[in-house]
């Protein structure tokens, strides 16, 4: 038997897709958190649950990953998030944040692999803001 992905709309501003979770903040970032391992269908209910909230605002979304529980993404789940990157009309800025070893390889990874220019990896979450927010 398959596994169904859980979609959870905590509130109107924040969404959990498994054990993933993001929220739209009033300063219009969309914080997400992953955690675990990221297979196709996870990745395809994770994606549109970004786009629900993206849609909520008007202009462009930058966007703030923690990627310190993230775990193995599929390469197909992978594929789906460069997709995403370089297509999105909505996505702005991109910082990934993440101190684990398993967590910066991820980060380079996809950064390696889009084509995306406005996304960068931080070892602390205060230097990812101030970057996002244009106060670096």
């Amino acid at each position: 038997m398959e596994k169904k992905v859980e979609v959870k709309q905590v509130s109107e501003r924040e969404i959990w897709v498994g054990e993933n979770r993001m929220y739209l903040g009033e300063d219009n970032i969309l914080y997400i958190t992953l955690v675990g391992e990221m297979d196709e269908k996870m990745a395809i209910a994770f994606i549109e649950a970004v786009q629900r909230l993206e849609n909520m605002v008007d202009g462009k979304v930058n966007l703030f990953a923690d990627i310190n529980k993230a775990g193995k993404q599929s390469p197909v789940a992978r594929e789906l998030y460069r997709e995403r990157t370089e297509t999105s009309e909505k996505l702005g800025k991109v910082a990934i944040f993440g101190l684990h070893p398993v967590a910066r390889v991820l980060a380079s990874f996809v950064m390696g692999i889009s084509q995306k220019k406005d996304m960068r990896f931080f070892k602390t979450k205060e230097e990812a803001l101030a970057w996002l927010k244009g106060d670096e």
